[in-house]
C-alpha cells in the first residue's frame, strides 16, 4: 500500500471516529433541569421571536417535546379545536389559564368536556360571549376548584342569577372582569342589585374588579363593595 493511501484510510478512520463520538448521546446529555431553563427562557411571554423557538424545539426529540408540554400554562380554544381537545388537554398537563373569548360553539358542552379532565387552572376567560353558560360553569366549578381569575367582559347579555351562580361557583376568587356588557336584565328592579351585593359578599377575597358600564350601580353598592371586600386593591368603576 502506498503512503498517499495509507494516510488517506488513517484520515477516514479518524472521521468515523469523531463522528461517532459527535453522535454520542451522552456526549450531550444536560440534567433536565438544564433543559428546563432552556426551555423558561425560550417560554418568556412577552417575547414572540423566542416561542418560535420552542415550537421548532418540541419536534427536535422527545425529550423536548416533553419538556415543552410541562412548560405550556395557556392555551386559547377556537371552535375548530373541539375534536382535537381531549388530546390538548392530555398533552398540556400544566395548563393554568384557558381563554375561550373567540370560541363560538356549545359553550356549555365545552366546559363540561374540560372539567372531565385533572386541571389546575386559575384563569378563565369568556368574554364576548351571549350569555353566561350556567352549565357548564356548575360541571366546571365542581372538578376545578383552583379558578381565582375570571374574564366575562363583554357579555351580550347578563341576569341577576348569573351573579348568584358566580358566587355559588367560584368563592375564592381574587379577580372578576364584568365590564361592558352590553344588557341588563332585571337592572330596573332590586333584583340585579341584590345579586351584586350578594355576590360581593361572597367573594371575601376578591382583590380586582372591573364593573365598567355598570351604569345601576349607585352610592349604596359601592359603599358595600369597599365594606365587604377587605382585601380589594383595584375597582373599575368608569361610565356608571
Amino acid at each position: 500500500m502506498t503512503g498517499a493511501a495509507t494516510m488517506k484510510k488513517q484520515r477516514t478512520n479518524s472521521l468515523k471516529s469523531s463522528s461517532q463520538q459527535l453522535n454520542s448521546s451522552s456526549d450531550f446529555d444536560l440534567p433536565d433541569d438544564c433543559w428546563e431553563r432552556v426551555v423558561r427562557f425560550l417560554n418568556n411571554e412577552g417575547d414572540d421571536h423566542r416561542h418560535r423557538y420552542l415550537k421548532s424545539l418540541s419536534v427536535v426529540s422527545k425529550l423536548f417535546l416533553s419538556l415543552t408540554n410541562h412548560h405550556k400554562f395557556s392555551l386559547t380554544i377556537l371552535y375548530p379545536t373541539l375534536p382535537v381537545l381531549p388530546r390538548l388537554l392530555q398533552r398540556f398537563t400544566k395548563l393554568t389559564s384557558l381563554n375561550l373569548s373567540s370560541y363560538y360553539g356549545d359553550l356549555d358542552a365545552l366546559l363540561i368536556q374540560i372539567s372531565l379532565f385533572p386541571l389546575k387552572l386559575t384563569l378563565l376567560n369568556l368574554s364576548n360571549q351571549l350569555t353566561v353558560p350556567a352549565n357548564g360553569l356548575r360541571a366546571f366549578s365542581q372538578n376545578i376548584t383552583t379558578l381565582t381569575s375570571l374574564i366575562f367582559s363583554g357579555l351580550y347579555s347578563i341576569n341577576s342569577t348569573d351573579l348568584n351562580l358566580i358566587a355559588d361557583c367560584f368563592p375564592l376568587l381574587e379577580e372578576l372582569d364584568l365590564g361592558y356588557p352590553y344588557k341588563f336584565i332585571n337592572h330596573i328592579h332590586s333584583n340585579f342589585p341584590t345579586g351584586l351585593e350578594a355576590l360581593l359578599l361572597a367573594l371575601f377575597k376578591l382583590r380586582k374588579l372591573n364593573l365598567s358600564h355598570h351604569y345601576y350601580l349607585n352610592d349604596f353598592l359601592i359603599f358595600h363593595l369597599f365594606k365587604n371586600c377587605k382585601f380589594l386593591e383595584e375597582v373599575i368603576l368608569p361610565r356608571c
